[in-house]
């Protein structure tokens, strides 16, 4: 099937599946207000500038915001595994101190109760 034929195919793919979407009566009110404000915007271009300015200015802020967020994890990962080698020597020592020597917790001994 040659490229032309494959998107005529989807564009009438997608104008039946609309079709038959707006037999529901609330999507076609989705679709009533959605065409009223497409409208709008298109008669004031200066409100459609404005409005995509605001979102544009919010994306960005948002993609700070992670940046930051993901700066902070990292560096919290970063201390943890730094940390990490201090607990489990301090976990041996705590465990040869009170441990009666020659007896070990290696291998998966369990407590019993």
């Amino acid at each position: 099937m040659g490229k032309g034929k494959f998107f005529t195919k989807v564009a009438i793919g997608a104008a039946i599946g609309g079709a038959i979407a707006l037999l529901d009566r609330q999507t076609r009110a989705e679709m009533k207000e959605w065409a009223v404000y497409l409208f709008e915007m298109a008669k004031d271009p200066e409100n459609l500038s404005a409005s995509s300015r605001e979102i544009m200015n919010r994306a960005k802020e948002t993609a700070q915001q992670i940046s930051e967020d993901v700066s902070y994890i990292r560096g919290k990962v970063d201390s943890l595994r730094d940390l990490t080698p201090e607990v489990k020597d301090l976990v041996d020592e705590t465990k040869s101190t009170f441990l009666p020597e020659g007896e070990s917790t290696a291998g998966g001994a369990s407590v019993t109760h």
